[in-house]
């Protein structure tokens, strides 16, 4: 018999439903994962806040635990406000007694500031748990508190913090293990949440919303623990618990006169998108990049100017030039005539994959680039020259890294598995599909790319993105003329639909 995967809270019941185990259910519910849960604690709370805390018996705890076991083992854990050291104890060995990912959310100190169940953990206690935790995430309070440190409210974390964070929590496990300390009760325009591994220091930075909300960290966990059990990146974890968080907080829910209670099942858009700077790049957001003068719809990624040129021939409005092999002069020279022949038909948008400085001095309509062209292009150079810029994204932190960019367009893939090159990213399939583009609706128009077919074309536009980028569909097709015509009748590409179609 095969037992159904689940996720574990182990967490105090919060009557209200806005926090701890039962905001963590429902997290999970819109998630689409069965959860489950074990009580730390019983507590007196309302929309005002926690008004008596009550520990769960020892004995009913530890028996809860190894029951639900005998329905099988946890695809991740989830620790939340732990009411006594005696129950700390019982926690920490069922954890460390476990393989699945393990995040913590010490809550010590609640967002408005109250400490309910204050320091019952423990320092060796608290050390075990954080040293088992492959993601813990705190808000400033509460790692003040953990760490003895005086409180930290603006910039980046001081090398005390990170010194301490890596020392106490982070040297003894794997690489991959990490801290958020979260930064909305900090000050500031923004909101940043501060992603801290033993090597890495990187801000995801938010808006800052003009009100908080109650189980706003519970949300914010229990995204990280069902993406980790998916076995996403610790850091496309919090990339997407960060986004999920904010729109709960800004869609909040009324559950008294007090503070509304996070809605765990909101619906995120652009404007909830964090973002993750560049290396040297300011927090502040950068100037966009010049909008697309035209609707994107069928989008053929081809090797050479000959193929650029007979789309053009064919009615195909938004090309990508991707040129692998060439360098030096003959790439210039084949850079040159795709520009110069698609600026002699109106409405065409040429795209010339990573070669930023040749585009540049063509006079190219726009750039695409990968993750790791970012990180060496000139991106200012390619604002000024006035170019389009599109970016490819495969992961929520990836998606993160180029809303810092502020792109014309962002490309969403691998859809499907494809065989022309080697890809470390699952696909994503139609509905993950759709759930990102709604994340950066209505800001940034998709494109979806990577392993689409003629016959997947239909499917793929009902998702709601802008385009769809191709490349064995028509290179490798047996009448390439044939397979844009068939295209072009699924998905016209010209600004002027109705031209688009006149044209084939």
């Amino acid at each position: 018999m095969t037992t159904t995967a689940y996720l574990l809270t182990i967490d105090a019941h919060d009557p209200t439903g806005g926090s701890g185990q039962t905001a963590d259910l429902a997290t999970w519910a819109a998630l689409g994962w069965r959860g489950t849960s074990i009580t730390t604690a019983l507590t007196a709370q309302n929309s005002y806040g926690v008004q008596g805390v009550q520990a769960a018996e020892v004995a009913l705890l530890r028996n809860s635990l190894r029951t639900l076991l005998a329905d099988g083992e946890p695809a991740a854990v989830k620790i939340g406000m732990i009411s006594h050291a005696a129950v700390a104890e019982e926690v920490a060995q069922f954890v460390e007694a476990r393989q699945c990912p393990v995040v913590w959310d010490p809550q010590l100190a609640s967002a408005d500031g109250s400490e309910p169940w204050a320091r019952a953990h423990g320092g060796g206690l608290a050390m075990r748990l954080a040293q088992r935790a492959d993601l813990i995430t705190a808000n400033r309070a509460e790692a003040s508190a953990l760490l003895d440190l005086p409180a930290w409210e603006m910039g980046p974390p001081p090398a005390a913090w990170i010194n301490a964070i890596r020392s106490r929590w982070l040297e003894a496990g794997a690489p991959h293990r990490a801290v958020v300390v979260k930064g909305g009760n900090a000050w500031g325009a923004h909101s940043t949440d501060w992603y801290i591994t033993s090597s890495t220091v990187l801000p995801l930075v938010s808006r800052r919303l003009p009100r908080s909300a109650h189980g706003s960290g519970s949300v914010h966990a229990s995204v990280c623990a069902a993406r980790l059990a998916e076995g996403w990146s610790v850091l496309d974890a919090a990339a997407e618990a960060q986004l999920r968080a904010h729109a709960g907080i800004d869609q909040a829910i009324a559950a008294g006169p007090g503070r509304p209670n996070t809605r765990t099942d909101a619906r995120a858009d652009s404007d909830d998108l964090p973002w993750l700077p560049l290396p040297g790049q300011s927090e502040e957001a950068p100037p966009d990049f010049a909008r697309l003068s035209g609707q994107i719809g069928f989008y053929p990624v081809v090797p050479d100017a000959d193929w650029v040129l007979r789309l053009l021939e064919w009615g195909v409005c938004t090309i990508q030039l991707r040129i692998k092999e060439l360098e030096g002069a003959e790439l210039r020279m084949q850079i040159r005539e795709a520009v110069q022949a698609a600026r002699e038909v109106p409405g065409t948008q040429l795209f010339i994959n990573d070669h930023w400085r040749e585009a540049i001095e063509a006079g190219a309509y726009g750039v695409h680039l990968g993750q790791d062209d970012v990180h060496t292009a000139d991106l200012p150079a390619i604002h000024t020259a006035g170019l389009r810029l599109g970016l490819s994204t495969h992961t929520p932190a990836e998606i993160a890294r180029a809303h810092a960019l502020r792109p014309s367009y962002i490309a969403l893939g691998p859809v499907f598995p494809t065989t022309l090159k080697a890809m470390p990213y699952r696909p994503l399939g139609l509905e993950r599909l759709t759930q990102w583009r709604q994340w950066l609706s209505p800001r940034y128009p998709v494109v979806a790319i990577g392993g689409i077919s003629l016959e997947q074309m239909s499917a793929v536009r009902a998702t709601g993105v802008s385009g769809a980028a191709v490349v064995s569909a028509v290179t490798q097709a047996v009448n390439p003329r044939l397979a844009v015509r068939e295209a072009l009748h699924i998905w016209p590409a010209c600004a002027d639909e109705a031209v688009a179609q006149a044209m084939v």
